[in-house]
């Protein structure tokens, strides 16, 4: 947080919280097919992941019934990381380091 906004330095925390969190490697979610027939994924979306629900039910829905993965969610496909194209969306999620 303060990497993004350093004049929250001065702010006085009352409370705190602590857990895993989901996150992949360039910050972005992974959306998708995977390598296993008919098992999609959805996750690695951090602490932001919950604004995107309405669109990735839409576009995951659209993936289903289509077989055709929607433009909106190709970058976010699994292979990327393997591919070496991620997507940088570093600066949307609180979780930048």
């Amino acid at each position: 947080m303060l990497e993004l906004l350093p004049i929250l330095s001065r702010v006085k925390i009352m409370r705190a919280w602590g857990g895993l969190c989901d996150v992949s490697p360039d910050y972005s979610p992974i959306m998708g097919r995977t390598e296993v027939e008919g098992f999609l994924i959805d996750g690695g979306w951090g602490t932001y992941g919950f604004k995107a629900t309405p669109i990735v039910g839409v576009t995951m829905a659209e993936l289903i019934d289509s077989g055709t993965v929607p433009e909106l969610i190709a970058p976010f496909a699994l292979d990327r990381f393997w591919r070496r194209e991620l997507v940088s969306e570093i600066a949307a999620a609180a979780v930048s380091h």
